[in-house]
């Protein structure tokens, strides 16, 4: 059994010792709790870093999110917002305006009744991301668990990797579908293709033999008139004799324009069909396509066993979760749903307010116009301020990225072979070889000297700085990293205060590598179970 020992926490400011509120709310100014991990380091949570690299992982997620924290992102986001918010109520005061004008009054009571909709919508879209999030927050809860337990570590191992093979697959059947479906535009003149080649045998062959015929007329003509209606010149009677040799016995003249001129026509139709085949895309297409739904159906049934394997494995364990695995996961999935449809019935109102609002614009009056511009300009300027957050968050990656190439560099016993850092838009991390490959099995060494070279990155980059507190840092390197690494600290902050055991590194060891920029040091003398006391070493 466990026992929780009570702590009081005291602030003083000056000599007044401040509330509970505002103790928390000055601690908070000084020291985000969001933030707090990138100053206090504890080197077994260095697997945490590692998420960072998987781009669906939920772990990894919420600490590139603590990462725009501290690097200040989530107020220039706040700004988006802001003006987001302000032109839906310029549009919202035009809808209103419209809606008191006869001219206009239909156009804008159907644009406020659509507005009105889309809130409704984007209220429960919120509703449901918050209960996402605390589901996700459970999830995480029960799953920290079972990692913790070695006999659910390869299940859950396999599960995720399960789960990663099915959101590409998913990924990949809507490209193809995509692809399918434009190669399918061109489809039918593979089906056309033969019955348009007989036809246009055909009609080459009728429009040969009227023009034969329509020759032969006139070589009947001229023998029977004794002239030649091309050429306009009397036919002599040896000539007449010639032509009529080349005669049936008896000929029928038709008319000949018509006939040559149907043939001719049909012929130059067929002659503009494009013969384009690709049926065998169209075959290689489909066939991905029914590959791709059978690997999800077959990953979503191996996915659904190992839930259940997990969910079914430690009952007393799981029920003091706040709700089984199966459960949550289940739970988490209806939300997802629930979230796609009303994000589709968002976009169906949003699409449909745009609409109202181009007729409106239209016939509106002038001062009416003036709210629609004003909504618009804001619309716009939101979309800028976006933008240029995008940018800049960007432009953070790229100083973090070299930052954190500079330190690892200086920390790393491989620097022959390592070029440097590249970093995701998750900002994770990684080790570039100097002939542009990634590294692909990175140590445990490697992994905790990447984490410290992001740390150090984040310090130089966030406008929010501090010291740096590390706990056992050095447990994973072996003795050259370690005093790569100690000789770099000073360069990762301004102030970097280690916790360490002399075994991972001696006292004269650590003097001789940080010499005068080791400011203090302090040692832990036990005075019994229940009390340490704090000494410096002069």
């Amino acid at each position: 059994m466990t026992t929780t020992i009570p702590q009081n926490v005291l602030l003083r400011r000056s000599n007044a010792t401040l509330g509970p509120q505002e103790r928390e709310k000055a601690l908070q100014q000084i020291f985000p709790k969001e933030v707090s991990r990138f100053f206090l380091f504890d080197g077994e949570l260095l697997q945490e870093y590692e998420e960072l690299l998987i781009n669906e992982s939920e772990a990894g997620h919420r600490i590139s999110e603590a990462i725009e924290r501290i690097l200040g992102v989530p107020i220039l986001k706040r700004g988006r917002i802001h003006l987001r918010q302000l032109s839906e109520e310029a549009d919202k005061l035009a809808a209103k305006e419209a809606s008191k004008r006869q001219e206009t009054q239909a156009l804008g009571t159907a644009l406020q009744q659509a507005t009105e909709q889309k809130e409704a919508h984007q209220k429960e879209l919120d509703r449901l991301q918050q209960q996402l999030t605390n589901l996700s927050v459970q999830k995480v809860e029960v799953e920290q668990f079972l990692q913790s337990m070695q006999k659910y570590a390869s299940i859950l191992q396999e599960r995720d990797e399960a789960g990663a093979r099915l959101d590409s697959a998913s990924k990949d059947e809507k490209v193809t579908r995509g692809e399918l479906q434009k190669a399918m535009g061109d489809g039918w003149r593979s089906l056309l293709r033969e019955p348009v080649r007989a036809a246009r045998a055909a009609a080459q062959a009728d429009a040969q033999k009227e023009l034969d015929f329509f020759l032969m007329s006139l070589r009947a003509k001229a023998v029977e008139s004794g002239h030649c209606g091309t050429c306009e010149q009397d036919v002599s009677s040896s000539a007449i004799m010639k032509l009529k040799a080349t005669l049936p016995a008896k000929v029928d003249v038709p008319n000949p324009a018509g006939g040559i001129s149907v043939a001719m026509s049909r012929l130059a139709d067929l002659n503009k069909f494009n013969e384009a085949d690709n049926i065998g895309e169209i075959r290689q297409l489909w066939k991905r396509l029914r590959d791709l739904e059978l690997e999800q159906v077959t990953l979503r049934d191996r996915i659904s066993d190992l839930n259940a394997a997990l969910a079914d494995s430690d009952p007393d364990t799981l029920r003091r979760s706040k709700a089984s695995y199966a459960d949550v996961i289940e739970k988490i999935s209806v939300v997802k749903r629930a979230i796609d449809d009303e994000m589709k019935k968002a976009d169906e109102k949003d699409q449909n307010i745009q609409r109202l609002k181009k007729k409106l614009e239209a016939s509106g009056t002038s001062d009416l116009r003036a709210g629609q511009l004003r909504a618009k300009i804001l619309r716009n300027s939101s979309e800028v301020f976006g933008a240029a957050v995008e940018r800049y968050k960007s432009d953070l990656r790229r100083r973090v990225e070299g930052t954190a190439s500079k330190l690892f560099l200086s920390m790393t016993t491989e620097k022959q072979d390592f070029a440097g850092l590249t970093i995701n838009e998750s900002y994770g991390l990684t080790i570039r070889h100097r002939d542009g490959r990634a590294e692909e099995a990175r140590s445990a060494g490697a992994e905790h000297i990447v984490a410290l070279a992001l740390m150090g990155a984040l310090q130089h980059n966030a406008p929010l700085r501090g010291p740096i507190v590390m706990d056992s840092p050095f447990g994973r390197l072996d003795e050259n990293h370690t005093a790569n690494v100690i000789q770099t600290l000073p360069e990762m902050a301004e102030q970097v205060i280690l916790l360490v055991y002399e075994a991972e590194v001696g006292k004269a060891r650590m003097r001789e590598l940080l010499g005068s920029r080791l400011v203090r040091e302090y040692q832990l003398e036990r005075v019994s179970a229940r009390r340490t006391n704090v000494r410096e070493v002069k």
